[in-house]
């Protein structure tokens, strides 16, 4: 049989459990309140790279990387068809003007030039023989034409004499027809013989100035192949350093192909490369600032390549310092093309937070807040950042990097 639980339990037990529910309750407003606090995150301000906006000069324009190279370069080609057969200089040596930079098989050149003797040799035989037929032909004319004309003038003299027979009715008129025929038709083979004297030379003489064409045909040839033989030697033509060379000893190289590169390495230009999103905005004749170990070399963007690489853009740059001594060949050097100035704008130093290039949002700091704000960029120089819009000039602002708290309104700064 239950026995009904003392009023002073009761009282114990109920005031137990008024005494748990309001410490829960008061658990759970703690929580409430303190829980954002502790959970809102905070930076030490002192590890945060700040600035305020000012106004000053700001140069816009386009950051490239470059490399250092010469200024001149000399470039061998080879002026025949051959084999190398030994390489004497190495990428990297230095040369003198006139030294011997490899050895080629000039041997197909040298028999060039020799059939080249050999069909001048004929030729000028050729023409030698003509002008000894001409003569004999000219000897044999000179018979036959006086052997005509001594006969013209023996059947011319026995017409004369006919004419005088007839006269007397000692011969008969046919006979001095005859004989006057046979002297006419003499005089006409005297005068056709004369006339082919000069025919035959006419004709002779075409023929020598046809053999006189080939014959200086084959002397320009002739020389030519000479001279590309003598040039076959591939001796550097200055002073400099070579910087590429045939790799290989025993290669054929075409006629007309690159042999060797020599540079002159007291004077040098720039080679700058950027994205493809870049190049409409590059022309000739920018300024440009090239910096070299810290230290600025002016310069002016003097050709730009009609190609563009794996989506990246080439241009050369012409140094007013060409020969600074900093430079040196296939250094590595930070470029900035200047597309335009700004002599007073309100401007920030560039920074990770500080970058048009990846969000227009910034942090401006607001006593113990950094409150996120939208501001919008106009020129982009190597150093600063042009502010059109969204802040005011002495406001600081975070330059570190604060792209993890992108989505927050505001940071607190402690």
């Amino acid at each position: 049989m239950d026995r009904e639980l003392d009023a002073s339990y009761r009282r114990r037990r109920l005031g137990r459990r008024w005494i748990w529910g309001l410490a829960s309750l008061g658990l759970i407003l703690a929580v409430l309140f303190l829980l954002p606090g502790w959970l809102r995150p905070s930076l030490d301000r002192a590890a945060l790279r700040t600035a305020k906006v000012d106004r000053g000069p700001v140069e816009g324009g386009i950051e490239a990387s470059g490399t250092v190279i010469p200024a001149f370069e000399s470039v061998l080609s080879s002026p025949v068809e051959a084999r190398v057969e030994k390489i004497l200089k190495r990428p990297g040596e230095p040369v003198r003007a006139g030294e011997e930079i490899l050895r080629l098989d000039t041997s197909a050149a040298r028999l060039e030039v020799e059939r080249l003797d050999d069909q001048l040799a004929r030729k000028a035989n050729e023409k030698e023989q003509l002008r000894l037929s001409l003569d004999k032909t000219l000897r044999e004319l000179k018979a036959r034409i006086e052997s005509q004309r001594l006969d013209s003038e023996v059947l011319g003299y026995r017409a004369g004499q006919n004419r005088k027979l007839r006269t007397d009715g000692l011969i008969s008129e046919e006979a001095l027809k005859a004989s006057e025929v046979e002297a006419r038709k003499a005089e006409i083979d005297l005068a056709q013989l004369e006339g082919s004297v000069g025919g035959e030379l006419r004709s002779t003489e075409a023929r020598l100035a046809g053999v006189d064409l080939e014959l200086n045909t084959l002397r320009k040839e002739r020389e030519e192949a000479r001279r590309q033989l003598e040039r076959a030697t591939t001796r550097s033509d200055r002073p400099g350093v070579l910087t590429w060379v045939v790799a290989e000893e025993g290669a054929t190289i075409p006629r007309g192909s690159v042999i060797a590169r020599i540079a002159d390495l007291d004077s040098f230009r720039v080679e700058g490369t950027v994205s493809d999103v870049h190049a409409p905005r590059l022309a000739r004749g920018l300024p440009v600032r090239v910096t070299v170990d810290d230290e600025n070399l002016n310069g002016t963007l003097a050709e730009i390549a009609p190609t563009i690489q794996n989506g990246i853009a080439h241009f050369y740059i012409d140094l007013e310092q060409a020969s600074h001594p900093k430079l040196r060949n296939q250094l590595g050097v930070d470029v900035l093309v200047r597309t335009d100035s700004r002599r007073s704008a309100l401007r920030l130093p560039k920074g990770p937070g500080v970058d048009p290039s990846r969000s227009a949002a910034v942090f401006v700091v607001e006593g113990d807040r950094a409150v996120r704000r939208t501001a919008r960029f106009g020129a982009v120089g190597s150093d600063y950042v042009e502010i059109l819009d969204g802040l005011d000039q002495g406001e600081e602002v975070i330059l570190s990097d604060m792209d993890d708290y992108l989505h927050l309104a505001q940071v607190k700064l402690r």
